[in-house]
């Protein structure tokens, strides 16, 4: 068995009373096997009429119920946790904001003045502090599409986004009755998924609330303060997210040709300035400066079970493996390049940062080498 953990994490631990992991895992399947469960129930109806317009119209090879299920569930959480900042902020900021978020990605030398500018803007326009406008029960069309250009702009929920677009073409076909009534389903579960998750898995979020009272005025210049600011509910959508797209890449991310392996940043034993990893085309390539590095570990550990190692600094250079020209992309989050070789993809990540759709994240090291 092969498992590399991160301990004494600041907001969250996987391992609080156990030499190991291994409860973590298991608490996080059974969790999400009755979270699938319950929402095969009351979230059937929104999930069979979304697969039909998406047949009906061709927009998107079809996939597993669960995946739809995630996606109406992580609406429902960023809608209740960031609607009151998304309905308040003006246009301009939104355009702004997101087209500095492409810039950080294409002008590295530009990037630490894009991110010291969005800092600052991302505090005054997309987190202000007062005039906070209060939200209806349930959102209108208008206000969905306010949430998804507001999310765009954080720069950290760019494929939730994207996501939600979709569901906005098919709840606009929708008559008014039967919006109201979906809409209400999807609420109704999210507040039983709140109360729940921190009935079975809150025990490793535990310092989540003290975490962001300490730090509030450290992180309220930064351009990573949304990232790094994510409420507990937040935790615990990515932990069983991770779980339920695990799930539907596993078989696919097996049966591809080759594997890369994506870490962050973080997980270096040096700073960014100090780090001697090179710069190609998929992020950075670990050389190997310090052994007692876990970046230069995984590198290792890569050359004995055949998979490549790249470090990803920010979430939004996950773009570095989305499809370019000349490539497509594997049901699985695979990567088909020019010489026709699909690479499958796994990646090591802070809770804070996953992105529970679309991308295949498995957890544990040995889930994905076995």
């Amino acid at each position: 068995m092969i498992e590399i953990e991160m301990k004494n994490a600041v907001t969250y631990c996987l391992a609080p009373d156990q030499q190991n992991s291994e409860a973590y895992y298991r608490g996080v399947w059974e969790f999400t096997d009755e979270v699938l469960g319950r929402a095969s129930d009351s979230l059937k109806t929104n999930v069979s009429e979304f697969t039909e317009y998406l047949r009906k119209y061709k927009l998107e090879e079809l996939r597993n119920d669960e995946e739809y299920i995630l996606e109406l569930l992580s609406f429902g959480l960023l809608w209740k946790t960031y609607s009151e900042y998304s309905l308040t902020v003006r246009m301009a900021s939104f355009l702004t904001l997101s087209r500095m978020a492409e810039w950080r990605k294409r002008h590295q030398t530009l990037k630490p003045a894009i991110d010291l500018a969005r800092g600052v803007l991302v505090t005054l326009f997309l987190l202000p502090s007062g005039r906070i406008r209060k939200t209806a029960s349930l959102p209108s069309l208008h206000d969905v599409d306010r949430l998804c250009l507001w999310l765009e702009a954080t720069g950290e929920f760019r494929e939730q986004a994207l996501r939600f677009v979709r569901w906005q073409g098919y709840w606009e076909t929708m008559p008014p009755s039967r919006w109201a009534e979906g809409c209400a389903a999807v609420f109704k579960f999210v507040d039983w998924f709140i109360a729940r998750s921190e009935e079975t898995i809150g025990q490793y979020t535990k310092n989540v609330e003290g975490f962001l009272a300490e730090s509030g005025d450290r992180y309220r210049w930064r351009e990573d303060r949304v990232q790094c600011s994510r409420s507990r509910p937040e935790y615990h959508l990515n932990m069983v997210g991770a779980e339920i797209m695990n799930r539907a890449f596993r078989q696919d991310f097996k049966n591809t040709d080759a594997k890369a392996l994506l870490v962050p940043g973080c997980m270096r034993a040096c700073t960014e300035e100090e780090c001697e990893a090179e710069r190609v085309s998929e992020g950075l390539r670990c050389k190997g400066c310090l052994p007692e590095c876990h970046v230069n570990q995984l590198r290792e550990m890569g050359r004995k079970h055949n998979f490549e190692t790249y470090i990803i600094p920010h979430a939004s250079d996950l773009s570095l493996w989305s499809p370019q020209a000349g490539s497509t992309t594997t049901r699985s989050g695979g990567r088909r390049l020019r010489d026709d070789t699909c690479r499958g993809r796994m990646g090591i990540e802070t809770v804070w940062c996953l992105c529970p759709v679309r991308s295949p994240r498995p957890q544990r090291m040995q889930e994905a080498l076995a």
